[in-house]
């Protein structure tokens, strides 16, 4: 039985993907911040190493070492940072993935699929693509084998955006919303990701991949599929691009190019890992709209 070792387990994407794993076998290893947290989602068959910061490299190193595993899925990141904590994206996927690149190096010949995201660039203007793409130059220089998967806007039940529409709906029937025009989106399963970062086990060479749906919508659009599904309606009321700009300006940033497949010449498409065609965004939404 082969040892699968996955970081950032207890997100959005990582139940899922741990979920798939344990229907396909694996000896699963999970390094948490919470073991409590973990063992409340997935049971005590599964082992946890609890370990509050990747920068402790000697506690990393005797986990690595304890477990030696054949595969690493590294899940590791975020989406805003909580300065007050020292929640950074130089921190979180940086640094992280850095000090988890060295130990694997050192203590374990096992390949790593690690989570990157769709819009990593030289020239990218945020600080969450650019150490995004900090992380897979550590990745690549390592020598570890390696497959970096490079999602768009990932769309599930658990998805925060839905989360706090569905909280919103409850409140008020009307959301203040960005006034961005012409930036899309090209929304994938949750489901979708998960299989890929399974099926990137037995991909044999290294690769890069970028995972999008069948159908490229814009935020405003994506959102208003949502409320009409969930039986809701909602009056929007814009906010100026020049707002966010002056106030929010690292999500600002962020949308600095559309957030679809195909920007990127060295990447592979998802039907590659994916074996099959994604499932429809229209399906995406429908089966998020459930829960």
């Amino acid at each position: 039985m082969s040892k699968l070792l996955i970081t950032g387990a207890t997100g959005f994407v990582g139940r899922y993907v741990v979920t798939q794993a344990l229907q396909k076998g694996y000896d699963i290893h999970l390094i948490v911040r919470n073991s409590q947290k973990a063992i409340a989602l997935f049971g005590k068959e599964i082992k946890t190493y609890q370990i509050d910061d990747l920068t402790q490299k000697t506690q990393l190193a005797k986990i690595i070492e304890n477990i030696s595993p054949q595969y690493v899925i590294n899940l590791i990141g975020i989406i805003k940072e909580i300065k007050s904590q020292a929640v950074t994206f130089e921190k979180v996927h940086y640094e992280y993935s850095k000090c988890l690149f060295e130990v694997l190096k050192n203590y374990s010949s096992g390949k790593v699929i690690h989570m990157s995201a769709l819009g990593v660039d030289e020239k990218a203007p945020s600080r969450y693509h650019k150490t995004k793409l900090m992380a897979e130059k550590e990745l690549i220089k390592s020598g570890i084998p390696f497959v970096i998967i490079r999602p768009s806007f990932i769309i599930g039940p658990e998805q925060l955006l839905f989360v706090k529409l569905k909280s919103i709906l409850k409140k008020t029937p009307v959301l203040l919303f960005p006034d961005i025009h012409n930036y899309f989106f090209q929304p994938v399963d949750v489901r979708d990701v998960a299989t890929c970062f399974l099926n990137a086990i037995e991909h044999e060479e290294n690769g890069i991949f970028e995972l999008c749906g069948d159908q490229k919508v814009s935020l405003k659009d994506m959102v208003n599929d949502f409320i009409k599904t969930v039986g809701g309606k909602v009056l929007f009321i814009a906010i100026p691009g020049l707002f966010l700009k002056l106030f929010a300006t690292e999500q600002y940033k962020m949308m600095w190019k559309d957030n679809i497949c195909g920007h990127s010449i060295d990447a592979l498409s998802i039907q590659k890992i994916l074996g099959r065609q994604p499932i429809p965004y229209k399906e995406q939404i429908k089966w998020a709209a459930k829960f």
